[in-house]
């Protein structure tokens, strides 16, 4: 009898509670959700789930209770039935099933109802195909309730099963960005190139609760900021989650989660490829509640160095499907003028290159002050390329930058490319300069073996080899020790061996693995001597 009692308790007090509509072991779809923006002269968040069924489908109790009210409000639509845990005058909990035709109610104040008893048939609605069960759970006090109560809990967390298979999806929130930026309770937007004080985040989702149609709010959003190399300025945190209490009819709540300006214009009303829905989810001191001070919230990126930062937002549904998305912004606080340009790539030209081709050399800016400049760039390739153009560079911004065309025309070998800028009142001149090489290759069909070697005094062997390689280098009593860079097939230098004797009298060995003794892979690799452009191509074995 003890077993049977506990059995029964889990059953009635359990969290897996059956639909209020048959049938009740299936889902059913979301017109509505809890904290849903709502709009009919002032704007509110939404008390209730709309579960969707047919015009005059019966609604079903979904747990043991008590009628505290039948609710009748005048009209076929609105009218309802509340049922609640106890029959005593204490706060208790209950769930209200509301428009239900007030001509079918089929219980009364003060009845006993048992799981799936019927409590009437749902009204038929005057918009097409959206007739359906306001369904919310409430907490009140009496032997009968005067009023709804406190709207305190997602119902839909109760129900099971709760399949939902449709997974919520971002759309650009502000023109040409993920996310709009704004200044703190205000419609004052910046760009993401240049955020300033104390803002706002707004993201754009929408979702759907096993409906082909009718987009709903987001179940939980969370949010955080990085710097760029991965520390934390906000760590995870919870802007929104749509469990806890709402405030009836109150448009306070809504100021605090959804954006309404011309902007951001959330807006969900019956027509619904109109709906859309913009969430402040900065707004938040990161527990489940939406409180009035919650507004008082933002990100101050006065706390922050100017730079650049990685936003992030994870969209979670009441069930747990989640996607994510984030977008780079740039801060910008500092009114000091600083100037600041680098080259902080080059494109081109490639690590190796045939000779008679044409090379379009290019390489990659970075304007890291916060003041547009205009100057020049000049790239150098061996010792008759050099070029400088002029370029007009936004603050905070990368560039690429395209030269004149190189007719690769020099003899085998490898050689220099430079990339420079050159802006007079540069405050940081360790960025404005960077080195690289480039290998120029014998013609298609040319044998490069007789041509890199030449001159080069240097003689390989085993070349192909498995491992070990023996280079011997033209002797020269006078010369210092010798050095031999190895570089593999982009022109990196992975080795340098250096002779103990100077002069090349003795032999250099090579492992096959690079400076930080790592085997090296099978491939091409090119040995050079000190002072020499020319190079032995020596063939790696695996």
């Amino acid at each position: 009898m003890k077993s049977l009692l506990v059995f029964t308790a889990l059953l009635t007090t359990g969290f897996a509670l059956p639909w209020p509509h048959l049938p009740q072991n299936s889902v059913h779809p979301i017109g509505n959700a809890w904290g849903n923006y709502q709009n009919y002269g002032s704007a509110y968040m939404h008390n209730g789930q709309d579960i969707m069924v047919a015009a005059q489908a019966p609604v079903v109790a979904i747990k043991p209770g008590y009628v505290k009210q039948v609710w009748l409000g005048g009209s076929p639509l609105y009218n309802g039935v509340t049922v609640a845990d106890s029959a005593g005058a204490s706060f208790c909990s209950g769930y209200m099933y509301y428009h239900i035709d007030d001509t079918t109610i089929q219980v009364q104040n003060g009845d006993t109802v048992a799981v799936g008893d019927t409590l009437g048939f749902i009204s038929t609605w005057p918009v097409a195909d959206f007739h359906h069960n306001h369904f919310s759970a409430n907490h009140n006090s009496g032997i009968t309730w005067s009023d709804y109560g406190a709207f305190y809990h997602n119902p839909l967390l109760d129900l099971s099963p709760d399949n939902d298979t449709v997974v919520p999806w971002f759309s650009n929130a502000y023109s040409g960005q993920r996310f709009a930026v704004c200044r703190d309770n205000s419609s004052s937007y910046q760009g993401r190139d240049s955020v300033y004080g104390t803002v706002d985040l707004i993201c754009r989702i929408d979702d759907r609760i096993n409906h082909r149609l009718w987009r709903v709010c987001i179940y939980r959003i969370d949010y955080s900021i990085r710097d760029t190399g991965g520390t934390y300025i906000v760590p995870p945190t919870r802007a929104f989650e749509m469990s806890d209490s709402i405030d009836g009819y109150s448009a306070t709540q809504s100021r605090v989660v959804y954006k309404q300006d011309a902007t951001c214009p959330t807006r969900c009303n019956y027509d619904s490829t109109a709906r859309q829905y913009f969430y402040i989810f900065t707004n938040t001191d990161g527990d489940s509640l939406v409180e009035p001070s919650d507004s008082l919230a933002g990100w101050n990126t006065t706390l922050s160095p100017d730079g650049d930062y990685w936003v992030k937002a994870v969209a979670r549904d009441e069930y747990g499907n989640s996607r994510a998305d984030s977008m780079l912004l740039q801060v910008r606080n500092d009114t000091t003028p600083r100037h600041d340009v680098g080259v902080s790539s080059i494109a081109s030209p490639p690590a190796a290159v045939d000779s008679g081709t044409v090379v379009a050399p290019a390489c990659t800016l970075y304007n890291y002050g916060n003041r547009s400049e205009s100057y020049s760039v000049r790239m150098t390739i061996g010792p008759d390329y050099d070029t400088a153009i002029s370029v007009n560079h936004a603050a905070g911004t990368k560039q690429a930058v395209l030269f004149p065309s190189w007719t690769v025309s020099y003899p085998p070998g490898f050689y220099a490319v430079t990339c420079s800028t050159r802006l007079g009142t540069d405050t940081l001149y360790a960025n404005d300069r960077m080195q690289d090489s480039v290998e120029v290759k014998p013609p298609p069909g040319v044998s490069d073996a007789g041509l890199t070697a030449a001159g080069t005094g240097i003689e390989a062997s085993p070349n192909p080899a498995r491992r070990h390689v023996r280079f011997q280098l033209a002797p020269d009593p006078d010369a210092a020790p010798a050095a031999l860079s190895i570089f593999d097939a982009a022109g990196r230098c992975v080795r340098t061996l250096r002779a103990i004797r100077p002069g090349g009298s003795s032999p250099l060995i090579w492992d096959g693995c690079d400076g930080s003794g790592r085997m090296l892979p099978g491939g091409v690799y090119f040995c050079r001597a000190a002072g020499q452009h020319a190079a032995v191509e020596v063939v790696l074995l695996d």
